[in-house]
């Protein structure tokens, strides 16, 4: 068995081609509350096979104005509206276009935007 060991640092920003990978919620975070991971794997290029992802409180629900609804949004490929039902579920395995972010000073990065990958 081998094993090649990674520098631990998460995916650089930049726009990549990705894969969904689905959504875990997260443990409760003590000033956001609950939440969810969006997971998606790079396809291509220097940083094949790595994962991005990000975090999207569940503390209030989906809307245009929150993170949530912007990553919900990306994955169907238009806005959200009020009264619309998105199962994430028929995602998983779709390939979309990302932009990866820096969070803060040195706190790693995350997923920005979200677009589904033209055919």
């Amino acid at each position: 068995m081998q094993f090649t060991v990674s520098s631990g640092a998460s995916t650089p920003p930049g726009f990549y081609a990705a894969s969904f990978l689905g959504c875990e919620e997260t443990e409760p975070h003590p000033e956001y509350g609950r939440g969810v991971r969006f997971k998606f794997r790079i396809a291509g290029g220097e940083h094949e096979g790595s994962q991005a992802s990000v975090i999207c409180s569940l503390e209030k629900p989906p809307s245009p104005r929150n993170r949530l609804g912007r990553v919900l949004g990306g994955l169907a490929g238009a806005p959200v509206a009020p009264g619309m039902t998105i199962s994430v579920d028929q995602y998983i395995g779709r390939n979309f276009l990302i932009s990866v972010q820096q969070v803060g000073s040195g706190q790693g990065t995350r997923i920005e935007t979200i677009v589904p990958s033209p055919a």
